[in-house]
């Protein structure tokens, strides 16, 4: 079994470029530069692990760019680790 290494996070915010974070969220570069948000930061569980990384996101953004988003009702975007992970390295 090939264990795969999973890269570090220095902190709990993770540091994605543009491009990524636009991968990320499954919009266009043009569009997350335009994105009013919170930075990328992580949730942790009472270990310290990293159990989901999330964005808040204004209510003041374009309403066609928002609805592309996958928010929930508090404008919160949650993504697993993993998905944050790919595009982190």
């Amino acid at each position: 079994m090939i264990m795969q290494h999973t890269p570090a996070i220095p902190d709990y915010r993770a540091k994605l470029n543009e491009k990524a974070m636009a991968k990320l969220l499954g919009i266009t570069v043009a569009e997350y530069q335009s994105l009013s948000h919170k930075p990328i930061e992580a949730y942790t569980d009472i270990s310290g692990n990293i159990t989901e990384f999330y964005i808040h996101v204004s209510t003041n953004n374009d309403p066609g760019l928002l609805s592309k988003l996958h928010r929930d009702e508090s404008n919160f975007i949650r993504f697993k680790p993993e998905e944050v992970y790919r595009n982190f390295i």
